[in-house]
């Protein structure tokens, strides 16, 4: 095969590629998005880590919000699960970016659980723009 049909081949794949991901377009976390493994982690992690500032009933304390329930969902209706990541990361303040990059995506799994958000067959990534697809919104 010449380079010009390589470089042509390889560009359709890209271009096929990249419309398959965007006709595929977000999903949301209500769709099975974390395993109960990567859950029950967090859990754990959860509450060695987080649960003396939002609580054994991640309801949070004073000035820590929520961490499941109506008023957790409501305040982050409509965002994505990378913003989510991110605010994990920023915990807690005094110790920022503690928790490695699976920990802190098996807390966030454990905070979807937490909701009543179900599981799936499939982990929830750490690839941050992977999650940047998958929007935190209403129950179907």
């Amino acid at each position: 095969m010449s380079g010009f049909l390589r470089r042509l081949t390889y560009v359709t794949a890209v271009v096929l590629g990249g419309m398959a991901l965007t006709a595929a377009g977000p999903r949301s976390a209500w769709s099975g998005v974390y395993t109960d493994e990567q859950a029950n982690a967090g859990e754990k992690i959860y509450y060695a880590r987080c649960a003396s500032c939002h609580g054994d009933e991640l309801g949070g304390i004073e000035r820590a919000p929520a961490l499941a329930g109506a008023q957790f969902l409501d305040s982050w209706r409509g965002r994505n699960l990378r913003r989510l990541l991110d605010r994990i990361d920023e915990m807690p303040p005094t110790e920022p970016r503690s928790l490695s990059a699976a920990d802190a995506v098996a807390v966030l799994s454990f905070v979807l659980r937490s909701s009543e958000i179900p599981s799936g067959p499939v982990p929830l990534p750490a690839d941050r723009t992977q999650l940047a697809e998958i929007s935190l919104d209403r129950a179907p």
